[in-house]
């Protein structure tokens, strides 16, 4: 850790203790920092200016270690990973954070240079045609107060007249999805009979749906609500979705990362790696990725160019190489592995997203 230059009241010897003000590890005077905790060695009351000249300089280490990782990340592939994992840690940012902020440049990014605001647009005229026809077709559609409503006839309304729901007695209607015995069927129609609730105005909130219905709160009601809610913002505003789904990707490798990682691990077992060799090494390569997506959505955007592609090639130019660095292994097996890896990654991209794409349409 380094002294900010330009200051050093809390570093001078006349402030340096004996023991450590956290962990009361001993210390000598010539101790700048506690060697147990790394808390600097300092007695003196910290004053504001110490705040922010502190934070000044942490953003000045952590910007020259962004230099120098980023540097070795995109021309040196593999040697950053095999740096890193035999020690040499203090010039380069950590994996998981580096990966992170990448994470957030690309998102920012994103967010700037991809629209699809036009979906909306569509989806919004489609709706205003769709609730014009509603209007005029909604009174022959309503169940009569006194009949006894018929799951099968409710269930063949709402596949022929999906947009439309049946609701002159909607207590009605909901009393007979109740009726139904399978739960994923029961949880499917009363989510559609919520979202065309929805659709037809009759209630938006989960609380003005329970009063119009005189029904009680339940998990049942309250998931089916917000999966109606989502699908129904999903319907009118696609386009968001899509921004949205998108700038989540990266998030979404975070987490699968470590998963990727053990199947590195058993297709390298014989070789002398730990699995966190492993994990620091995908997270290297997917910070490069990333990077990389990021590069060329602002090329896309400022030079009307299809970037995204040529990135993919330079991508899986770049994987092999950091491969071949990293395990040392002949180019015949690299190949090998590089293809069984790249199609593991594919399979498990596609149960990620599927999964993302489920969590953003229940929580959007």
């Amino acid at each position: 850790m380094s002294t900010p230059s330009a200051y050093k009241g809390r570093y001078q010897l006349k402030y340096r203790g004996d023991i450590c003000l956290n962990c009361n590890h001993p210390l000598d005077a010539s101790d700048k920092y506690c060697p147990n905790c790394s808390q600097i060695n300092s007695t003196k009351k910290i004053t504001f200016k110490d705040l922010i000249l502190e934070f000044f300089g942490s953003i000045i280490s952590y910007d020259s270690r962004f230099r120098k990782t980023i540097g070795a990340l995109l021309f040196r592939p593999g040697k950053i990973s095999t740096e890193y994992i035999a020690g040499k840690r203090m010039r380069y940012a950590n994996p998981f954070r580096f990966f992170l902020s990448a994470a957030i440049i690309y998102a920012f990014v994103f967010s700037f240079t991809r629209d699809f605001s036009e979906l909306d647009l569509a989806m919004e005229d489609q709706n205003l045609r769709n609730l014009a026809i509603n209007d005029k077709n909604t009174d022959s559609l309503f169940v009569t107060g006194e009949e006894k409503p018929d799951i099968g006839s409710i269930i063949a309304s709402n596949i022929q007249k999906s947009d439309i729901i049946t609701l002159k007695n909607p207590r009605k209607t909901f009393d007979s999805i109740n009726r139904i015995t399978s739960l994923t069927n029961r949880f499917v129609y009363k989510a559609g009979f919520f979202e065309r609730g929805m659709n037809n105005r009759h209630f938006y909130s989960y609380q003005k749906a329970l009063d119009t219905l005189k029904t009680k709160s339940s998990f049942e009601n309250k998931l089916s609500f917000n999966v109606a809610r989502s699908i129904f913002k999903i319907e009118r505003q696609p386009g968001t979705f899509v921004n949205t789904l998108i700038s989540r990707i990266p998030f979404m490798i975070f987490f699968f990362l470590p998963v990727f990682a053990v199947f590195i691990w058993v297709l390298y077992l014989r070789l002398d790696y730990s699995y966190m060799d492993h994990l620091v090494f995908s997270f290297h390569t997917q910070t490069t990725f990333t990077i990389l997506i990021t590069i060329a959505f602002v090329i896309d955007n400022y030079f009307n160019l299809s970037a995204i592609s040529i990135a993919l090639i330079i991508f899986l130019v770049y994987l092999y190489k950091a491969m071949r660095n990293f395990y040392q292994q002949s180019r015949f097996k690299t190949i090998v592995k590089f293809a069984i890896l790249n199609s593991f990654f594919f399979i498990l991209a596609v149960i990620s997203l599927t999964f993302l794409f489920l969590a953003s349409a229940i929580t959007y």
